[in-house]
């Protein structure tokens, strides 16, 4: 029967309770403790006896939970977690699609709400408004370089235009860049003056020299890319790492810039400056695909993500090297997309149930153990007793593991036997539960049910891993940023975040500068020449 809603205890006063027969009211009592225990095991979840967030834990409440559940030293507490990390859907439930928030005829990339006069709020865009007065930088800086640029052919007879020719500029730029100190550590801001020169042929035409630009991308907007730009590639990538990895602000940037260096940069052009390095690393997306299906164990996970309102997921697939991330919907075409069908290695993943079509599959032990530990402290004295149990045989399998990947040589027969032991006993109890009741404790064992292969599988193999935490590291991060920003506003906006933040990562993973990575493709893009390789895999 369903819980007792607020209607029906608006209802149930003393007249109406002493006008019920006995039978009656045992029944409604009965009925009224089954909701009390529900609500005090609601009351009662926290980080490590279930899928709540770390961050749902009261500040006063201090550390939450033991770390039995880590995997070894350098494993992270069961802190975060499927649902702690995606919001409240089940792992179980079948892949949603996309839903708007808003209105159907509110347009995409729009903010709900801007700013229109004092206590006043109307509906906007953000930006400059059609026809509002413009402003051109105010900070006049001083050129300290001057590079000169010479077209080097003749545009109409293709004669070699050597530099020893008269040669006048014709059209110019400045740009700032980040420069190394030569005789001591940092780094120092230089203004250098960038003149395209002309140049008259032996057949009298006279040549100019173009700033090289990309074409428009439709998939990119309105995001330009070329040669004339006021930040230099290494200050860009500087930008990039402050917004992506140190989780700051445009306008923090803007004011770390002005502190610093006494650079005075406007929010519009750090934006387009991101967005511009966004694009610029967007052909490494295939090598990052690529060097995934080539991992033995690739770790996934998902978390939502807010677009202009829309309900969108941050997906991410890491091995130890490469990791790639993209956001939109919570579906199977988005996992099918990035991971093909010809993957070889090993997948390890929560419950859901996209997951489940592929045979080379892991499970996640931790949110098992949560799950369990949650059962166990659970009001219900039935589910308090299996959950126990379950807790407990789960507990002896993991150290199972953990013996026999430190035994050398291979464990005796003893281990293997109270291992086999262990299998049959919570096996028979998973299937005797599968139909109790308590609709908690039914989900679980049926979850242990139908995927008792992958969940056992580390107990034939056990250098496999029985955590998904490295996805979850990986996600923790942007988790943290979207609470900051809120998520992102167009579609361009998400895909640049994930394009960004995967390089940046897949260079951490590798323990090179992502700062290095970023200025090397922004400059090979810009001038139009073929994009630096990711860094190389490290030996050991």
């Amino acid at each position: 029967m369903p819980n007792l809603s607020d209607h029906d205890l608006l209802q149930m006063d003393e007249d109406w309770q002493s006008r019920l027969p006995e039978s009656v009211v045992r029944a409604v009592l009965a009925r009224a403790l089954d909701d009390l225990r529900q609500a005090r095991d609601r009351l009662n979840q926290n980080p490590t006896n279930s899928s709540r967030p770390s961050g749902s834990m009261a500040p006063w409440t201090g550390k939450s939970g033991s770390q039995s559940d880590r995997e070894g030293e350098d494993t992270a507490p069961a802190q975060t977690s499927e649902d702690g990390v995606h919001g409240s859907d089940d792992e179980d439930a079948p892949p949603d699609s996309r839903k708007a928030e808003t209105g159907e005829d509110e347009p995409q990339g729009t903010t709900l709400r801007a700013r229109s006069g004092p206590g006043k709020l109307a509906p906007g865009r953000p930006g400059k408004r059609r026809g509002a007065q413009g402003f051109g930088r105010t900070q006049k800086l001083a050129h300290t370089h001057i590079e000169q640029h010479y077209p080097g052919q003749c545009a109409a007879c293709g004669a070699i235009l050597t530099t020893d020719r008269e040669a006048k500029a014709w059209h110019g730029w400045d740009s700032v860049e980040l420069v190394s100190l030569a005789a001591a550590p940092g780094w120092q801001l230089q203004v250098t003056r960038h003149l395209l020169m002309q140049q008259s042929c032996a057949c009298q035409h006279v040549t100019r020299k173009q700033a090289h630009r990309v074409c428009m991308d439709p998939l990119w907007g309105k995001v330009a890319l070329g040669e004339q730009r006021l930040l230099g590639p290494r200050l860009a990538a500087s930008l990039v790492y402050l917004n992506q990895r140190m989780r700051l602000s445009r306008r923090r940037v803007q004011e770390l810039m002005q502190e610093f260096w006494g650079l005075e940069l406007s929010i519009g052009l750090i934006d387009q400056t991101i967005q511009q390095a966004a694009r610029a690393v967007e052909p490494l997306e295939d090598s990052l695909t690529e060097e995934l299906h080539q991992a033995a164990i690739v770790h996934v996970d998902e978390t939502s993500w807010k677009e202009a309102g829309l309900n969108l997921w941050l997906w991410v697939f890491v091995s130890s090297c490469t990791a790639y991330m993209v956001i939109g919907s919570r579906a199977a075409e988005m996992f099918e997309n990035v991971m093909r069908q010809n993957f070889a290695g090993f997948l390890m993943s929560d419950g859901y149930g996209v997951y489940r079509s592929r045979e080379n599959r892991l499970r996640c032990w931790a949110h098992l153990l949560r799950k369990a530990k949650g059962l166990a402290e659970s009001t219900h004295q039935a589910a308090q007793k299996h959950g126990t149990q379950c807790m407990e045989h789960l507990q002896t399998l993991k150290r199972a593991i953990y013996a026999a990947r430190s035994a050398d040589p291979p464990p005796r027969e003893q281990p293997v036997l109270l291992e086999a032991q262990t299998l049959q006993t919570l096996h028979r109890l998973c299937e005797s539960l599968r139909e109790h009741g308590h609709e908690p404790l039914r989900a679980f064992a049926r979850e242990m049910l139908l995927d008792w292969e992958v969940i056992m599988r580390p107990l034939s193999q056990p250098h496999l891993p029985l955590t998904n935490n490295e996805a979850e590291r990986a996600l923790r991060h942007h988790v943290i940023s979207r609470r900051i920003s809120h998520g992102t506003r167009t579609p361009e906006g998400s895909r640049g975040y994930a394009l960004l933040a995967s390089v940046i990562e897949t260079c951490r993973l590798r323990f090179a500068s992502p700062i290095d990575m970023l200025s090397g493709t922004i400059h090979a893009a810009r001038n139009g020449l073929p994009l630096p390789p990711l860094p190389p895999i490290p030996v050991a």
